[in-house]
């Protein structure tokens, strides 16, 4: 009996154990993720340790050279457009068998992770674009911005795509940086809450978020990754704010380091930044990859290594867990001859691979294309972007009611410049940026909405590069300018005017310079001269700008009717553009920047610190042209009942209350702001800061008690030892239109 017993059970151990060989515990899904990351590391051999940190980039036509053993890779599909458009379905196949390959390659089976980007749109085939990012701060309504990240997010995993480099929270000081549009402006708490809506949204949707560049991207003279010369107490109030709301409120399991030196230390290796303070201090549980050739950047740009390989080291030690696109090269031999311990290598590979597992990758790593092309870009998401696109609209001008437009009394509108009829998009917006909108589903450029809106009402006259301006603009009813800017990543301006802009034509016009393109003939366009000789023309005259950042205006600014802020509206925006000009959307859009009269006022932001001395120049009073907060409607409201507590709410939220009603005649949205003063403080405090905001939609008539919270934390600050603490005090609470207009004011104390 007992020698059955022994054989019953050496049976048994024998199954087991070929069980245990078959499926060993990191492909058991049941099993807690950290025991599987731990069994799996056991396995690997440094080779797939050193794999599992590298990542590959390559053009769609260079996918023969793609090494199918790395961890990471720029999706296929995101390459595609340089060739045109291509089906959500064909995205999803490229995109599952390169994982597929991925996954024959891998001795352990461990899957690929597909990244790229989603900054206003999953950035491949024909996603839903979405208006661009500082397009949404414009509507000052985290919500609803959290909103179109879910359908980003949903577009995004569709295809297979499991991580995006989004968002930007760079805060923006001096619109002379190219990038500007990419981000929510200039103010701390707006870029913190439009972060942290984007980043839950991504998270919650299964894709991993990235908020970039960590930090403080520009540097002096709006020159993109120069060099930060901005103190550790400056980092701390405003730069490294929205990386911690991401991090501690978004759940962001990602994190992008910058190009830039920080205190004489690059981003990319820098200890204090990417150990002591991001994973230390707040926590962050995530891993960290450079920007595109960042490490290489800390040898060949910052100098402080002497050579690649030196530099992947300084960068792995420092907490820097990918090198993109294609780096650690070198690590296999760093840790074979000593330089980098297998410990350092397994603490960067645990992160990584704990995502992985909670990606639920190893049990689904293919998607269904058919799924996916019932998801992107649907009817619904479609109508999504246009409502999206409505709220952006931000009136900046409007003289004597010039706007809304009535279809009853034009009959004939004239459109002119250069973005008349084209689809103004901003940065990364993939294939979009390259189609016509007759290639895009349901895509309208501004002429093409305004003749949709008007059909059967009145006409619509595109100007043309043979047509003078002047005669064609008094045979209208109106004139509509629409303006452009050139703008993006690698493109930093230094002049603020409108620039001239190209355009096709066949015959020359007085105001422009017949241009040989090797194509086709075009004329270089001025467009201020343009709009001073559409004002000249007696006709009313309206000017649309399509644009990310604060443009020099003061030239013609005085003298045309109205000034529409469209932004760059997305997909739908020729469609918004025309009901917000004729009201059947009213424009509830605020600047999320302080809009300067011209580039000798910048830097030029609201939450400055007391001046010795003053705040104006010896030619020029230092006021904006517009101040942070600022947009018009077609209606008005007024603000009354004031109501807050005597102190701060230590153990929550303190709540503020004011009502605001609509007095005019037509329904409309207002952002009603909320600023704070510390009237004394142990450290110099600016003199106001948005603390709260929030968007609300009012019919004529219409009254309503709006609550604003303000967290504890709203009433912090960084004391002389750069140590956060609430400080006992009494503060100033401001209500208040934008930056510049205070309609309400009181006091509450906080304890400490």
């Amino acid at each position: 009996m007992k020698k059955g017993i022994f054989i019953f059970s050496l049976l048994m151990g024998t199954i087991a154990g070929a069980y245990s060989q078959k499926t060993p515990a990191y492909k058991d899904a049941k099993l807690p993720i950290a025991q599987r990351v731990d069994n799996l590391i056991a396995l690997m051999t440094v080779e797939e340790k050193v794999e599992q940190l590298q990542s590959q980039l390559l053009f769609a036509n260079d996918f023969d050279k793609r090494n199918y053993k790395v961890g990471h890779v720029r999706n296929k599909a995101h390459f595609i457009h340089t060739k045109g458009m291509e089906s959500t379905v064909r995205c999803a196949e490229m995109i599952n068998e390169d994982s597929r390959e991925a996954l024959k390659a891998n001795r352990l089976g461990i899957p690929v992770l597909q990244h790229g980007e989603a900054l206003h749109m999953a950035l491949w085939g024909d996603a839903t674009c979405f208006p661009q990012s500082i397009s949404m701060a414009a509507t000052f309504d985290d919500e609803f911005y959290y909103r179109v990240a879910e359908v980003i997010a949903k577009e995004t995993k569709a295809v297979g795509v499991r991580q995006v480099y989004a968002p930007v929270v760079n805060i923006s000081r001096d619109p002379r940086w190219g990038r500007t549009e990419e981000g929510y402006g200039e103010d701390v708490l707006l870029n913190s809450r439009m972060g942290v809506a984007f980043v839950k949204a991504m998270e919650k949707g299964g894709v991993v978020a990235s908020p970039k560049h960590y930090v403080d991207n520009y540097g002096d003279g709006g020159h993109d990754s120069y060099a930060s010369n901005v103190s550790w107490r400056v980092l701390r109030e405003v730069f490294l704010e929205p990386f911690r709301a991401c991090i501690e409120e978004g759940g962001a399991r990602s994190i992008m380091a910058s190009y830039n030196s920080v205190d004489g230390v690059p981003a990319s290796s820098n200890h204090r930044l990417l150990t002591d303070i991001l994973r230390n201090e707040w926590n962050f549980k995530g891993y960290v990859v450079s920007d595109y050739w960042g490490v290489s950047g800390v040898h060949s740009a910052h100098k402080v290594a002497d050579s690649y390989a030196e530099a992947q080291a300084l960068c792995l030690e420092a907490g820097l867990d990918i090198d993109l696109p294609g780096g650690y090269g070198d690590l296999l031999s760093l840790v074979k001859n000593g330089r980098i311990s297998e410990e350092t290598l397994d603490l960067s590979l645990r992160r990584i691979l704990t995502v992985k597992f909670e990606l639920g990758l190893f049990e689904n790593p293919y998607v269904d294309p058919k799924k996916a092309d019932q998801t992107v870009h649907s009817k619904e998401h479609r109508a999504f972007a246009l409502e999206a696109a409505r709220k952006v609209m931000t009136l900046l001008k409007n003289d004597e009611n010039t706007l809304p437009l009535s279809d009853k009394n034009i009959k004939k509108a004239g459109v002119f410049g250069p973005a008349a009829n084209v689809m103004s998009l901003g940065d990364y917006s993939g294939p979009f940026g390259r189609a016509k909108s007759e290639h895009i589903s349901g895509s309208v450029t501004p002429y093409e909405g305004l003749k949709r809106r008007l059909q059967g009402k009145a006409e619509i006259v595109l100007h043309q590069g043979n047509t003078d301006v002047v005669e064609l603009a008094r045979t209208c009813d109106v004139a509509i300018f629409f303006a452009a800017i050139q703008e993006g990543e690698g493109e930093d301006r230094s002049i603020l005017t409108l620039p001239k802009r190209n355009m096709k034509t066949a015959e020359s016009l007085d105001n422009a310079m017949i241009v040989d393109t090797g194509e086709k003939l075009s004329f270089e366009l001025d467009q201020e001269k343009m709009i001073e000789d559409l004002v000249a023309s007696g006709v009313k005259t309206v000017v649309v700008l399509q644009n990310g950042s604060v443009i020099d205006i003061r030239r013609w600014a005085d003298k045309v009717d109205a000034i529409l802020e469209a932004w760059y509206p997305g997909e739908q925006g020729g469609i918004a553009i025309a009901e917000a000009l004729f009201g059947d959307v009213n424009p509830g859009g605020r600047l999320p920047v302080t809009w300067a009269r011209h580039a000798g006022q910048i830097p030029i932001y609201y939450y400055i610190k007391p001046s010795g001395r003053g705040y104006g120049y010896l030619d020029d009073d230092g006021k904006p042209m517009f101040p942070f907060g600022f947009g018009l409607s077609y209606t008005s409201f007024e603000y009354s009942d004031l109501v807050l507590p005597e102190k701060v709410n230590k153990n929550g939220d303190t709540k503020v209350v004011v009502t605001v009603k609509n007095t005019g005649a037509v329904k409309g949205d207002e952002v009603v702001q909320l600023y704070l003063h510390d009237e004394q403080a142990s450290v110099v405090r600016p003199v106001k800061e948005l603390k709260a905001f929030k968007r609300v939609t009012l019919n004529p008539g219409e009254s309503r008690q709006v609550e604003l919270s303000l967290p504890y934390r709203s009433f912090g600050l960084w004391d002389r030892d750069l140590k956060f603490i609430v400080e006992p005090g009494v503060f100033k609470v401001m209500i208040a239109k934008d930056a510049a207009t205070t309609l309400l004011e009181g006091k509450i104390t906080a304890e400490q």
